[in-house]
Parts: C-alpha cells; structure tokens; sequence
C-alpha cells in the first residue's frame, strides 16, 4: 500500500519522507556512495526503489518457502494434460535412489494423482514420467542416468498408486529443459528432477 501511495504522489510532486520511493545516490568515481559533512547519502532528484544498507537502510530479509509438488492442469485441443510438477525432488549425486526427503514429496504427488488412478485403470488415461540430470558428467551417461531416476519414481508411484507400471511411459531426458541455472551447486540440485504428467485419451 506504502509502495502505491509513494508512486502515486511521485507523479504529482516530490515524494515526501516515509514513502518507500526513495532519491537516486550520487556516485564517485570509483562507485561508492558520496556522503556529506554529517555522514548521509548524496541523493539526486531521480527516483528509484533501491535501499541501500550503506546508507542506514536495513537489508531486506527474502525466506523462500520450501517449493511443494503442485497439480497444474492445461487444456489444448480436446486433450487434458494433467501435469504434477515436483520442483525439489532430489538424488543423490551420481544416483537413482530416491531420498527419504523425496519419497515423502512424492507421496503428495500420489495424492494430486489418486482422482486419476480409476481412468488410469480403465485406460482412458495415460501417465508420462520424465527424468532430468544437471550438466554434471558426460551427456550420455546422463540420459541414462535421468531414466534410471524416472523409473525409480515409476516404480514408487505403480506401487503407491496401486497402478500396473506398464501403463506408465518412462523416458530419461538427460540434461534438457534446465529449470535453474547449472553453474551453481543449488541449480543442479534443482535440475535432477522428475516430472509427471497424466494424459486423458
């Protein structure tokens, strides 16, 4: 509400103190923030939404909540893919074994699944399950690698779901569609992944 209020008012004059739109800082040469006689910033007339802790402002504390399995659903062409996203399922490096972290994820995603299990069962629905590595490794052993990874979710998923695994299309996709950046050890993590989708025929 304070950001709104301190947009609105820049449009029609100088924003006042306690907006949270706050004046651009005057910079030397060497990039540090120019200061005063009595120590406070130099600001311009610009305006700008940054804050910075040099300047006495307190740095801004961002807590990511830990990411959950969801259920997104998309309509194309009279065909519903139900697709069951598990952004934070993880391995082991160099391993298909399913952590005891992951297999308490994937059984939320065996229960975004259930509605499904009866169209499963009658053919009238189909599952996918792909497996995904980082960049880690030769690209070759990883395409095996990520289908070793998507038939360890099959197989938990066909017991859990009471599912016969062949009704269950597994393919490894190795390092492709990257979901996060594989120059940083969190990236990879988030990459070695396994989605599932479920298709009504």
């Amino acid at each position: 509400m304070a950001l709104a209020m301190g947009l609105f008012l820049s449009g029609i004059g100088t924003a006042q103190a306690g907006d949270d739109m706050v004046n651009n800082y005057v910079r030397s040469g060497d990039g540090t923030v120019v200061k005063d006689g009595s120590g406070d910033c130099v600001r311009t007339s610009d305006m700008t939404d940054v804050r910075l802790e040099e300047c006495g402002y307190a740095a801004e504390i961002i807590v990511e909540k830990e990411p959950e399995a969801t259920t997104v659903m998309v309509v194309e062409k009279e065909v519903v893919l139900v697709k069951v996203v598990i952004p934070n399922l993880q391995f082991a490096f160099d391993s298909a074994e399913l952590t005891g972290e992951s297999k308490a994820i994937l059984d939320k995603a065996v229960t975004d699944l259930t509605p499904y299990k009866e169209s499963m069962l009658a053919g009238t629905s189909g599952s996918e399950i792909k497996g995904y590595t980082d960049t880690s490794g030769p690209e070759a052993y990883n395409m095996k690698l990520s289908e070793r990874r998507a038939n360890a979710v099959a197989d938990y998923l066909a017991t859990n779901l009471g599912i016969d695994r062949s009704r269950m299309a597994v393919s490894g996709m190795g390092e492709a569609d990257p979901v996060a950046d594989n120059s940083t050890r969190e990236g990879r993590i988030a990459n070695r992944r396994v989605e599932v989708n479920i298709i009504k025929k």
